[in-house]
């Protein structure tokens, strides 16, 4: 009767572990399943994770890991920060692990490009905070191709090459950025104690290197060094710089600019003892080991600031330096000698408008353009306050060479320029025993042609005579007059200018002439009391020139009064330019009348200056 019962808890048993067979068989199929779908899961449980952050909108695909490595095809988000707002995009990431020590090793990204929008709010503008220990979770990490776009108030600045960033000993960083044109190397010390940023240009030769120590304390300290023309050619050249600050570097003509910077140097350093809420900072610009340029700057209370200037340079330097921004006559100017002293102080104090003052001094000048010739000369340039944008001014020149034995002296200049206008004063200096001035005046600078007028006094003839070095014509007397003056781009117009004799004087003329033309004979010793001239002088060289003498030889017709009109037009592109001021005039007035046959009945008329030639009479009058 037993053995029925024992028969069914044997069946029983059969059914249970046929069940639990059938169940384990299932739960590994579940298993190998899970094994199977465990980067489908995976990627989706990341994607969940993700979502419950502060990146939006993530993204990935392409999942695929095992027990040493994990590979992503793509994973995209954004992130917003008080800076601005922040979007990565990368495609074939790979990290290598080690899941008993859980750690990182490397991480491999073959395209990674992020984009950020820097604007930052007013909080994140002013918030300061103490600076946190800087370190990289993983032994390294590479970028085959990182394309990175920032943009910011001041432009677009953008950077596209590769980039290598490891870990060293104690955590220290080096991270190497490169592209095309140049290389990027950044060391930060373990605990960002410090940082080294060095930048090479490819495929050599060093553009600058920044140094800071003590990062980690409010004490901080900077330093820079570079070739002055190297850094401005990488500010001008790299698309890391804004488009904005890239286009003032832009205006300059680096050609042009290249044989003075070429060997100049640049040095700045910065010291901080609360974290720049205040900051003594200096900078220096040598060349041989030789300052030129010196600037100190302090900051109080992250508002005020106060800063010095002072140069100190050859005065052919400096006028090197500025030479590609003055006129292009001035191009073939040589600055043999003289220095150039410079000082600049500027105050702003918070957010209101800067104040300050400015000073440029050129002692002992020699400088020579065409065939003028300055000799310790004195240059001083002044801007009493730089809020109202006026500067100051004067020239004193003991000694102008003019040419070939023609020299004035005192050359004396005063002016005032003030938006596109310039006031001039004084202009004057002492030449053929008188005094040529130009008359003060307000010159707009944007108008042309510039307007001035040429004034004369007491010049002496027989000087100006003698300067003409033609040995045939001599007089005395003295002469005043008014040139009104039109200059544009280099050249002299001279309209309707006038001459008089301010005295009697004797006008003697020697050379070959016609024995019987009494005008002739007259002018061998012509004793005359009333001169007049009309000047006319064109840019294309035709000049127009009317002349009266009244007087009288007392060895032709007894003395008897005679009156003279000259009156010659003709081309003289050289007589203002090279024959005056080279002293080396190959043709005189008068020798122009020689070629004629004189006319001593003709009447007298008022000298026109823009009639053709003739040749001199004589008008006899009795007294």
């Amino acid at each position: 009767m037993n053995l029925p019962a024992t028969t069914n808890n044997l069946q029983q048993r059969g059914s249970w572990r046929r069940k639990m067979a059938i169940t384990l068989l299932m739960l590994g199929l579940f298993c190998l399943a899970l094994w199977w779908q465990r980067s489908v899961l995976l990627e989706l449980l990341l994607q969940q994770a993700l979502k419950q952050s502060a990146l939006s909108p993530p993204s990935l695909s392409g999942l695929s890991f095992d027990s040493k490595q994990a590979k992503l095809a793509e994973i995209s988000f954004g992130l917003a920060t008080p800076a601005g707002n922040l979007s990565v995009a990368m495609q074939n990431v790979s990290t290598d692990y080690d899941l008993e020590k859980r750690t990182i090793s490397n991480v491999s990204i073959g395209h990674a490009a992020l984009k950020f929008n820097y604007h930052p709010t007013d909080q994140a503008a002013t918030q300061t905070s103490e600076n946190t220990p800087i370190s990289l979770p993983l032994d390294r990490l590479s970028i085959a191709k990182l394309e990175v776009d920032v943009d910011t108030p001041w432009g677009l600045s953008s950077f596209a090459g590769q980039a290598d960033v490891t870990r060293g000993a104690a955590d220290a960083i080096n991270a190497r950025f490169q592209d095309a044109q140049q290389s990027i190397h950044l060391k930060i010390d373990p605990g960002f104690s410090a940082a080294k940023l060095k930048v090479q240009r490819l495929p050599t030769g060093s553009i600058f290197e920044l140094n800071a120590k003590q990062l980690d304390s409010p004490a901080k300290q900077i330093n820079l060094n570079a070739g002055a023309l190297s850094l401005i050619e990488w500010l001008n050249n790299s698309l890391l710089i804004p488009q904005t600050l890239r286009a003032k570097t832009q205006s300059y003509d680096l050609a042009k600019l290249s044989p003075l910077l070429s060997a100049t140097q640049l040095s700045a350093s910065a010291t901080t003892q609360d974290n720049f809420a205040t900051l003594q900072a200096e900078a220096f610009l040598t060349k041989d080991k030789q300052s030129l340029l010196a600037m100190d700057l302090s900051m109080t209370n992250k508002q005020t600031i106060d800063m010095n200037g002072r140069l100190d340079m050859a005065a052919s330097e400096a006028f090197d330096l500025i030479k590609p921004w003055l006129p292009a006559m001035a191009a073939s100017w040589t600055v043999a000698g003289g220095k150039a002293h410079g000082n600049l102080k500027l105050h702003r104090p918070g957010n209101q408008d800067v104040s300050g003052t400015a000073q440029l001094i050129i002692a002992d000048l020699a400088l020579t353009a065409g065939a003028a010739k300055i000799e310790n000369g004195k240059v001083e340039l002044n801007i009493p306050e730089l809020a109202d944008r006026a500067l100051d001014l004067s020239a004193e020149i003991p000694t102008l060479g003019l040419g070939k034995d023609l020299i004035a002296q005192n050359l004396s200049i005063k002016a005032r320029y003030l938006d596109q206008e310039l006031t001039l004063s004084q202009a004057n200096l002492a030449i053929f025993g008188g005094i040529m001035e130009l008359k003060p005046d307000k010159i707009p600078l944007e108008q042309t042609p510039i307007l001035l007028t040429l004034r004369l006094h007491d010049i002496d003839l027989s000087q100006l005579l003698i300067s003409l070095h033609y040995p045939n014509i001599s007089g005395t007397g003295s002469i005043d007059g008014e040139l009104p003056l039109q200059l544009s781009a280099g050249a002299i117009d001279v309209q309707d200018g006038s001459l008089s004799g301010t005295q009697p004087g004797v006008l003697r003329y020697m050379g070959p002439a016609d024995s019987q033309n009494i005008a002739f004979k007259a002018l061998k010793n012509l004793v005359y009391r009333n001169l007049q001239a009309k000047v006319n002088y064109r840019p294309n060289g035709d000049y127009h020139l009317g002349l009266r003498l009244e007087g009288n030889n007392p060895e032709v017709l007894s003395g008897h009064p005679l009156a003279f009109n000259l009156n010659i037009s003709g081309q003289l592109p050289e007589l203002l330019q090279k024959g005056i001021l080279a002293g080396d005039l190959e043709r005189t007035i008068l020798e122009q009348a020689i070629a004629k046959p004189a006319d001593a009945g003709a009447s007298p008329k008022p000298p026109s200056g823009d009639q053709p030639p003739k040749p001199p009479p004589a008008d006899r009058r009795n007294q």
